[in-house]
């Protein structure tokens, strides 16, 4: 007899199937049901102790020079702008003769007014959103000819920022003394600042505050060197359901570009872009159970055993652009960063499936049955890198993304599911049996033709 579709959260007990090829049937009884497994809390794993993160040209030596100073752009990091070179106002950076650090570095001055708005910046790779982040970093005063005595006698003020973070102020040693033409620096090493990360690849930013009055020339401001990084990395959360993933983020540089933007650019040729997995990040799964077509009822006075075909679609997750070839719009056709994916991942998957299998079904007599899947899925978190470094990092591009789709090392699980009827099913099948009103009736005699 068939019906409506039986409820998940029904209690029921369950009978044995036979074997079903290229499935896990999981058999026994179910103490969860598929509600509530959908609910059910993943404990956070623990945080993983601190590790180091690479901030690039944090010394500020590239690009080399031989002068005393320069007012070349120091590589990875933007100035004036988070777009590409930001080449508004430049930096000046002192070499290490004159810029006296104890450890011999090049040191980047910040100024005025030319990055007065946008300050000296860096994205900090690798580091994740809710990522607790520690910045480490040397300080001094100028040692440019251009600051007066005024300027230097209390130290110099300036800002330091890291994204999620509060802007914090700062002020560096006074200095007092001249070594010829120059002043002599007052080092402050390992000035710490520590924010918890609001953006995958968080910016750092510093900016000059020195009053205009003592800083007229602009070529006065305070120096920055040797800026290190490490990071503690959040929990992975296994909570988040494939239809609400994070949106997928580029950057070109430091500056954020549309994923439209990454995949014109990784898919302009096959090898343009590498594909790496944050491992930390990606697991396999199985998706909440739920349940498959509809809800036996045995009112028989017989035991039934039947063959029952089931059917199961699985789909993927993602929101790149269709170019991509990738989910959610990807289509199957092979394209280069499809096969960008298949190489960095090793994995090869079906984007969208659909499987029509059969399970044999045994219905005590009075007893319901239906059947319950689960979708096994695989979780990818990673990142599309430009195979091709430039000399300056801010010529990059980058593209993280995720992508949740059907697993191709887990089989789906399928569950025969019956149990006792309740009051109302026994009701129905207990009722009368459907029939015509008889056309003799018991005490009337047959006759012909009547």
């Amino acid at each position: 007899m068939k019906t409506r579709p039986r409820p998940a959260g029904a209690a029921r007990t369950l009978t044995r199937t036979a074997p079903v090829i290229g499935l896990s049937l999981c058999l026994g009884l179910l103490a969860v049901t598929a509600a509530a497994q959908a609910s059910v809390a993943v404990p956070p794993a623990r945080a993983a102790a601190p590790v180091t993160v690479t901030v690039l040209n944090g010394d500020f030596a590239q690009p080399a020079f031989t002068s005393v100073n320069t007012s070349a752009n120091p590589h990875a990091w933007s100035v004036g702008s988070t777009s590409g070179t930001g080449t508004t106002g430049g930096v000046w950076r002192w070499n290490a003769a004159t810029a006296g650090h104890p450890a011999g570095l090049t040191a980047a001055m910040l100024r005025l007014p030319g990055e007065a708005a946008n300050g000296l910046k860096q994205r900090l790779r690798e580091v994740r959103t809710g990522a607790k982040v520690t910045v480490t970093y040397d300080e001094s005063p100028s040692v440019s000819s251009s600051c007066t005595a005024a300027a230097l006698e209390k130290g110099q003020t300036y800002t330091v920022q890291g994204e999620g973070g509060a802007l914090t102020d700062q002020t560096t040693l006074p200095t007092t003394e001249k070594s010829g033409t120059y002043w002599k620096p007052a080092w402050r090493t390992g000035v710490t600042l520590t924010f918890t990360a609001a953006a995958n690849e968080p910016l750092l930013t510093f900016t000059s505050t020195v009053p205009a009055a003592q800083n007229a020339s602009g070529n006065c401001g305070p120096l920055i060197t040797n800026v290190r990084a490490t990071q503690e990395p959040p929990p992975v959360d296994k909570t988040i359901p494939a239809g609400a993933l994070p949106a997928s983020e580029a950057f070109y540089g430091n500056d954020r570009r549309t994923a439209a933007d990454a995949v014109s650019y990784c898919n302009g040729a096959a090898n343009r872009c590498t594909f790496t997995t944050e491992d930390d990040y990606s697991f396999s799964y199985y998706a909440p159970a739920r349940v498959a077509a509809e809800t036996y009822f045995n009112c028989t006075r017989n035991t039934l055993n039947r063959t029952r075909p089931v059917s199961t679609a699985n789909r993927s997750y993602g929101d790149l652009p269709a170019a991509a070839g990738l989910p959610g719009s990807g289509t199957g056709t092979p394209t280069n960063m499809a096969q960008q994916y298949t190489q960095g991942t090793g994995l090869n998957p079906a984007w969208n499936t659909t499987q029509e299998r059969s399970v044999t079904e045994i219905v005590q007599p009075a007893e319901a049955s239906w059947i319950e899947t689960q979708a096994s899925r695989q979780r990818t978190e990673g990142w599309f890198h430009a195979t091709t470094k430039a000399t300056d990092p801010n010529y990059d591009w980058r593209l993280h993304t995720v992508i949740d789709h059907p697993s191709t090392s887990l089989s789906d699980r399928v569950y025969q599911r019956t149990g006792p009827l309740t009051a109302s099913e026994k009701q129905r099948c207990q009722s009368d049996r459907p029939s015509a009103t008889t056309p003799v009736g018991a005490t009337t005699p047959a006759g012909a033709e009547r």
